[in-house]
């Protein structure tokens, strides 16, 4: 059997879930970082990876005049920053956690459960620790079993203070199952108009961005609505544009000298294409043919693309004065090359919790056909008639991650 027909049916066995549950609690070796600090520019790539045009991301000058004083990045900045704080594992650790990586096994971003108690700012360096879990085993009728690992990883800013928490979904499968259940068998690439363009770019013109104006508490209205946000349709320029504002957060992001350090250890991080070389697993993001090889009919969006573009409702939403609090994204479709993403939300509580002013939202994302591709929950904290501005930091009770 070749390298990459070993990539093609890599298995799960006992053996190896075994290995990976000795991992929990194992704190690890971070990768590294897309962005090690919040710059001016870096804030601006990273807005402009995920589409958003919010002049609070955007523009230093219009940032100052705003209560922060000076840029803040979007709040999904902190999931591609972070300085490891542990630079490597102990022997024992290593021979602990041996052979729990699950090589060769696909991996699907399925979502994130994410908290912030303080906004990331212009000149901010943020460290990052943190490790595997718990893994929960599954049935799915889109490749059979299923192994869901989830990662937590906390950052602190170059003060030590805390600025948020993410609890990071992924899902493994076998790549055999995935091709053999054929759930995306009957999928066509989606072609459009001209008359569906318009409506694409319609919506585009009708986005709102709330910003100076202060949203309050008070005159929140369950059931009230935001405005949608567009995205797509889908390409491999999106994914570009996303993967430059993120920086070498990825780590099958490498060429050349470093592809070749990283693939000697990873060989099967980079199959081999058609044509004898080997390239980055990644591709399944902007190449069809590789997306295929793992059971899908074209390639799609990377996860924490998508759920930058749900954080992007609710801080157009929100206003410069809000802070989302918490956002919590699970994953239910792929979106695929040429899909076009509506992002809808509504109001569906209000409290008042902690000393802070919280309004909840309902979200979720959906493609051109109709199809839900991905549910979230947000909590944004808002100022208030009665009180004031929103305080920050925001209340951190205890016990939120193991790795704190």
């Amino acid at each position: 059997m070749t390298t990459d027909e070993k990539w093609e049916e890599a298995k799960v066995t006992e053996e190896d879930l075994s290995a990976a549950r000795r991992r929990i609690g194992i704190e690890m070796p971070h990768p590294r970082p897309g962005q090690e600090y919040a710059t001016i520019d870096s804030i601006k790539h990273y807005a402009e990876g995920l589409g958003d045009i919010n002049p609070l991301y955007q523009k230093p000058e219009y940032a100052g005049r705003t209560r922060w004083g000076k840029m803040i990045a979007h709040p999904t900045m902190m999931l591609i920053m972070g300085v490891s704080e542990k630079k490597e594992l102990t022997p024992e650790e290593r021979e602990r956690g041996k052979g729990g990586g699950l090589a060769g096994v696909h991996g699907f971003y399925s979502g994130d459960d994410i908290e912030w108690f303080r906004p990331i700012c212009e000149g901010d360096r943020l460290t990052v620790k943190g490790g595997l879990a718990r893994i929960d085993e599954h049935k799915s009728a889109f490749s059979g079993t299923t192994w869901h690992f989830t990662s937590d990883e906390v950052y602190h800013n170059q003060n030590g203070e805390l600025v948020g928490i993410a609890r990071h979904m992924s899902i493994r499968a076998e790549r055999s199952q995935i091709r053999g259940k054929g759930k995306y068998g009957g999928l066509k690439i989606q072609t459009y108009t001209p008359e569906d363009m318009a409506k694409i770019d319609a919506d585009y013109e009708r986005e709102y961005i709330r910003g100076d104006e202060p949203r309050y508490w008070e005159d929140v209205q369950v059931g009230e609505e935001i405005v949608p946000v567009v995205k797509g349709p889908y390409t491999a320029t999106s994914y570009i544009c996303f993967a430059e504002g993120t920086g070498p957060r990825n780590q099958f992001h490498r060429c050349h000298s470093v592809a070749y350090q990283y693939r000697k250890r990873h060989p099967r991080a980079f199959p081999f294409s058609d044509y004898g070389f080997p390239d980055s697993v990644a591709r399944v993001h902007w190449e069809h043919d590789m997306a295929r090889r793992t059971g899908l009919p074209a390639y799609y969006d990377y996860g924490g693309e998508r759920i930058a573009w749900l954080s992007h409702g609710v801080t157009n939403w929100m206003g410069n004065d809000g802070f989302l609090r918490k956002l919590k994204v699970s994953m239910r479709r792929f979106n695929f090359y040429g899909d076009t993403i509506w992002i809808r939300g509504s109001v569906t509580r209000k409290e008042v919790k902690d000393g802070e002013y919280w309004a909840w939202l309902d979200l979720k994302a959906v493609n051109q056909l109709g199809d839900n591709t991905a549910f979230a929950e947000a909590a944004v904290v808002l100022p208030s008639r009665a009180v004031g501005p929103v305080k920050i930091p925001a209340f951190a009770p205890e016990g939120l991650s193991i790795y704190m």
